[in-house]
Parts: C-alpha cells; structure tokens; sequence
C-alpha cells in the first residue's frame, strides 16, 4: 500500500482504467510520489480529471520565448490558458499591432477595432479563433480566471455572447487572411502547439500560404478543418 491505495490501482491509474477514482486520492499519490507539474498533470488526464490549480501558471519557462523568437522572420506569439499574450516576435508585432504583446488576445480581438480592421473578415476569424479557445479552455473551465473572462466578454460583447453559446468547437480554420496598416493583404497558415512543460500555454505560429485572398476567403466559410496542434 502506498498513500492508501493497493497495487492493483495504481496498474489501472498507469493504464487510463481508474475513471472513478476521486481527486484526493490522485492528489494524496502525487504529495507521495513528490510529481512534479507535468507528472501531476499527465496523471489527472489518465483518471479523465483536469488541473483543479486555479492560479495562472507562472510564466517562466525559457523554451517558450526562444521558441517565439526563433521563428522569425515569420509571426509566433506564446498565451496563456485566458489567451494572454505573454510574448511575442517583431513579426508577430507588426502584423497584429503594437498592442499585442501587451494584452489579452480574446479581448483585443473583440474590443479593439484597430485589430479587427486588419482581417479580410474578422467575423469568420473570430468564430474560428473562438472555437479554438473553447477546445483548449476546456480543461481549465472552472479556474477562476477563466471564469471571469467569459463573463466580461459576454457581458461587453454580444457578438463573443453570440459565438460562445454556438460552442461550435469543429469551427477551426487554419487560413488567415489580413491586411495591415491598409497595404497588400497577406494569407497565412496557423498553427496551435501546447506546451508540455508548462501546462496551459500554447505557441500560435503563422507562415506565408500560397493561396490568394479570395481563396483564404472562401475557406474561411467552407466548412472548418480540424486545427493542427502538437505538444513542445
């Protein structure tokens, strides 16, 4: 026996079995076993359970800023599980606007209309970057800070109060199209990454696409394609 639990629990809880097994005692085996966050995290996901922390992970791992700036010349900014924006590349910056490495990625898109007049069609982006969020957050749901996002932008927004009660999840378009500053209109391919080494932030990344803006256009309202997402 080790944290009260029998041998036969902890082959079920390694083998994804233990779906009915409760938090405290996954949290008794975790103080035993001295995991650490990923360790801890990966076991909630076996038993079905998401992290009940809700305090924003601290923003400190060096990966994630390397990464962001290594993609140059082509845009990566790195958010959180709320969808700030804790860095950013010059790239990124220039496409986005100034504001992005400062702010709350949901809240400017749906507020700032400086930002929104950058989109070829910021309506077809919003849904789909909002259904993005929808998958991701949902594991953080209850976290208070989380929470309390979704009710300032329901509250401030109907046309994020709209979109989130569609929760239209499948909604996720990899093509972006945008003109910033009113010159030539620049069509991307996105891309969500999530981090494994410290839960809850994900690395977007765009790069040049082939396609034109009226075909960027086209698929924005076609029917979405799954997102591409990876672990770093």
């Amino acid at each position: 026996m080790l944290a009260g639990v029998g041998a036969s629990w902890y082959q079920w809880i390694e083998q994804g079995r233990a779906r009915n097994v409760s938090r405290e005692v996954l949290e008794s085996i975790s103080r035993t076993l001295q995991l650490d966050r990923v360790q801890h995290r990966y076991m909630l996901n076996l038993a079905g359970l998401s992290e009940a922390d809700s305090s924003l992970p601290s923003y400190d791992h060096p990966l994630m800023k390397q990464v962001a700036l290594g993609y140059m010349p082509h845009p990566a900014y790195v958010v959180d599980r709320c969808w700030n924006v804790v860095c950013a590349n010059d790239a990124a910056v220039e496409l986005f606007g100034p504001r992005l490495d400062e702010g709350n990625y949901l809240r400017m898109l749906f507020t700032d209309r400086s930002l929104q007049e950058r989109f070829v069609d910021w309506r077809s982006e919003a849904a789909n970057t909002l259904a993005r969020f929808q998958a991701q957050a949902a594991g953080y749901i209850e976290a208070p800070d989380v929470r309390d996002l979704i009710r300032e932008l329901r509250e401030q927004c109907p046309d994020f109060a709209e979109m989130w009660d569609t929760q239209n999840v499948s909604r996720t378009c990899t093509a972006l199209a945008m003109c910033p500053d009113g010159g030539d209109v620049q069509v991307f391919e996105q891309v969500t990454l999530q981090f494994t080494c410290v839960g809850g932030f994900s690395l977007v990344l765009l790069t040049t696409s082939e396609a034109t803006a009226d075909q960027a256009s086209v698929t924005l309202e076609a029917e979405p394609v799954g997102a591409a997402s990876a672990a770093v």
